[in-house]
């Protein structure tokens, strides 16, 4: 006889007790990782580096693409987008798209050069050219009724005719906040924090030296604080008595000698008249651009088209009968 199959034995199992589950760790965004290390590898000023990551937000927030997955068809749809128009108006500048672009070419020449990619895919994307910048000098008589206006119609003449007679030696308005007093020694102003670190010295000329001597004198005299590493310019506004004067102060000060003199003019047109000037007397231009410590010759050239315009409108009338 055959054996007789077992009846089943039915067991039972029991829910095993299950650790309680724990969300799986965020994913690491690989694109905003290699934009800080591209940020952290270059030698910029923190406004640069705002300016930059600004620029590739405007790539990344465009595509989801990972960084090995953008091809020069990509960037090229990008800078597309980038000269877009809206209601017949371009939305960006050339000058805006460029910088983007230009940017954006920097950090993919990074990528390549520290063997993320194996190769750069805005090689051939070309850039949009620009015309070339004219200088914006102001006129003498422009020049003139400005200062004229900071002696009679403000209510800091000493301080303001300084700050104004400054911006026309050729220095930002950020250079001349960041001014101590220990910068000045009685015949030229040493800057230690510029723009694109472009430190080094300038001379002024007697006027300029003269106004310094009375606006410190001045200060002096109102109980301001006259310690080497103090401040040159503070404020006297309500809200920031005695702190450093920022760059806002200054663009107060123009906005009010613009509305008293009617000459619409801002702080840095003083750096375009102090070159434009100078390269009009004859002083050799790469002196000029050593006290301005402009380190650009394509840029400084908007300086000396004055001068060669000039020179050529005298050499032409020498040929006329």
């Amino acid at each position: 006889m055959p054996e007789s199959v077992p009846d089943p034995i039915l067991i039972v199992r029991t829910a095993l007790a299950q650790a309680p589950t724990q969300a799986p760790p965020p994913a690491t965004d690989l694109r905003e990782s290699r934009i800080e290390e591209f940020l952290m590898a270059k030698s910029i000023a923190p406004n640069s580096k705002r300016a930059y990551r600004q620029d590739l937000k405007a790539f990344t927030d465009w595509t989801n693409a990972p960084w090995a997955m953008v091809s020069p068809r990509l960037v090229a749809q990008f800078k597309e987008h980038l000269l877009r128009e809206k209601s017949g108006q371009r939305v960006l500048s050339d000058a805006s798209v460029r910088r983007i672009l230009g940017t954006l070419k920097n950090f993919f020449g990074w990528m390549t050069r520290s063997r993320y990619l194996e190769f750069d895919p805005t090689l051939e994307i070309e850039l949009p050219k620009l015309p070339e910048p004219e200088a914006r000098s102001l006129p003498d008589q422009a020049v003139e009724e400005i200062l004229a206006a900071a002696l009679s119609e403000t209510t800091l003449p000493e301080r303001n005719l300084a700050i104004l007679l400054l911006l026309l030696h050729g220095l930002r308005a950020s250079e001349v906040c960041n001014l101590n007093q220990e910068d000045y020694d009685g015949t030229r102003l040493r800057i230690r924090k510029a723009k694109a670190d472009s430190k080094g010295t300038v001379p002024l000329n007697r006027e300029a030296r003269e106004v310094i001597d009375r606006y410190l004198e001045w200060c002096k005299a109102q109980g301001q604080a006259m310690s080497p590493d103090s401040p040159m310019f503070v404020s006297y506004s309500s809200q920031n008595a005695g702190a450093r004067l920022t760059y806002g102060g200054i663009r107060t000060l123009v906005d009010k000698l613009r509305e008293r003199t009617g000459i619409n003019f801002t702080s840095h047109q003083g750096r375009h008249t102090f070159a434009t000037n100078h390269v009009l007397m004859g002083m050799n231009p790469h002196h000029i651009m050593t006290i301005m410590r402009q380190k650009n010759p394509i840029n400084f050239r908007r300086y000396t088209k004055a001068a060669e315009q000039a020179a050529a409108e005298s050499e032409f009338y020498k040929f006329e009968n």
